[in-house]
């Protein structure tokens, strides 16, 4: 297991020239090994992964292996559309301290199931450390049902899933089927608690990167038998959830960190800034939750 609770899925800041800000970027990592987060996430969705070059990302790793260190788990987003690309990325990341990858399934090619397990075993045989499978079909135009996860943990290095689908009946699918030693972890916030009841381990969490602590709550009150206390933990996230995710994700997550003065930066096209009604509404549910980030 890389990790258990919570994993931030941290956003890349970028400047005004639109270059990845270092300083924003290990104070990020800072505030959040300070609030107790259990690992993190560089260059996912969350991240705005596609934008970056292959050298910026590895920057991106360096910087969190640096801060990271013996502290707490990183994980580097490693996924693409390419294999060959996504293998160069995970050398990158090894050599820059990872401690495990995440990786979707190629987004805009749409393999087929037998294409998908070819491009997570090309990777497999490249690697030497734990694969985390980033299941999002909203992203990728491909769902990964849970016989294709499944079939998936026959590879050595395949340590858990990301399962951003949405779907319960699949998820209790893939946690009854999973197997000794793989972990599933929510990649949707509003359902962390109902993924924990179904044997799940945590949550790649994106509301995390503006109030670690409640997300925190959630996993916390779970694996300590406080099942009522997860529950009120999981309820209390919901309006900040859906304000985070009015618009693609991260533009309202920017938008609300900028708000309250931490350093998420700008965004890269082809996202642009949150405006109009979307953005009262962010600025109004901040409101409601104020000196919880």
């Amino acid at each position: 297991m890389i990790f258990k609770g919570v994993a931030t899925a941290l956003v890349t800041p970028f400047n005004g020239e639109y270059v990845v800000d270092e300083e924003a970027l290990r104070y990020l990592i800072r505030r959040q090994i300070a609030y107790g987060i259990d690992a993190v996430v560089l260059c996912g969705t969350t991240g705005e992964a596609p934008t970056l070059t292959e050298a910026e990302r590895a920057f991106v790793f360096k910087i969190g292996h640096e801060e990271c260190e013996g502290k707490l788990p990183l994980i580097c987003g490693c996924g693409t559309n390419d294999t060959a690309a996504a293998i160069r990325l995970c050398k990158a990341a090894m050599e820059n301290g990872a401690d495990g990858f995440l990786i979707n399934n190629p987004y805009y090619n749409k393999s087929s199931d037998e294409g998908i397990f070819a491009h997570y075993a090309a990777i497999n045989e490249a690697v030497d450390r734990p694969i985390i499978a980033y299941n999002v079909p909203s992203r990728t135009g491909k769902n990964m049902s849970a016989k294709l996860m499944r079939d998936l943990t026959k590879l050595e290095h395949l340590a858990g899933f990301k399962e951003a689908s949405g779907d319960i009946s699949q998820l209790s699918e893939l946690c009854a089927e999973k197997g000794e030693g793989v972990s599933v972890y929510s990649g949707c916030d509003d359902i962390i608690l109902p993924v924990l009841c179904l044997g799940g381990d945590g949550v790649i969490c994106t509301c995390s990167n503006l109030t670690p602590a409640l997300c925190l709550n959630i996993t916390d009150a779970f694996f300590e038998g406080n099942l009522e206390g997860a529950r009120r933990a999981q309820f209390a996230l919901l309006d900040l959830y859906k304000a985070l995710f009015c618009e693609c994700n991260p533009i309202p997550l920017k938008y609300a960190m900028n708000s309250v003065g931490l350093p998420a930066g700008k965004l890269r096209l082809p996202l642009v800034e949150l405006t109009g009604q979307k953005a009262n509404y962010v600025k109004s549910t901040l409101a409601e939750y104020g000196g919880l980030y």
